[in-house]
């Protein structure tokens, strides 16, 4: 099975990244323009991205608080996991899983454009915690396209 996975660091601790992933408000402060519920596991909450005008129904998986989020959705199923990086916890590592990832052309170009949001996820989260901004740069105008040539 192939998966997509992408990395990175958020200087706050794993208690500050988890509670911003999970709750409706940290996750339409950087993320959504709007979720419907808590990530709780068993329940089905409602994404909406404005920007795209989509909504999705995520299935929550499993939470261990501070170090596991996972959820089923239309794209696959996703995996976070969060490690305190110092001794102090002051940094966090974001370990994002979204698996599975057809093969071939269909794969290449899902993951492309995955990479594009799980990237977005990265970068958005770090503005609104380590620089309290809101929502920068949302566009539905990026395009990332895979072509057999």
């Amino acid at each position: 099975m192939t998966k997509l996975i992408v990395e990175d660091r958020i200087d706050r601790p794993v208690k500050d990244v988890f509670n911003t992933i999970v709750t409706p408000e940290g996750l339409s402060s950087f993320f959504t323009a709007e979720a419907s519920a808590p990530m709780v596991p068993g329940t089905t909450v409602t994404w909406r991205f404005g920007h795209v005008d989509a909504v999705f129904d995520v299935q929550i998986g499993e939470i261990e608080t501070d170090r596991l989020i996972s959820w089923s959705w239309p794209g696959g199923d996703v995996t976070i996991e969060l490690a305190a990086l110092e001794a102090s916890g002051a940094a966090t590592r974001l370990t994002i899983t979204e698996q599975p990832m057809p093969e071939g052309t269909e794969g290449a170009a899902l993951a492309v454009g995955q990479t594009q949001g799980w990237t977005y996820f990265v970068c958005g989260l770090r503005a609104h915690l380590v620089h309290g901004i809101r929502h920068f740069g949302l566009s539905d105008s990026i395009r990332a396209t895979v072509v057999d040539a």
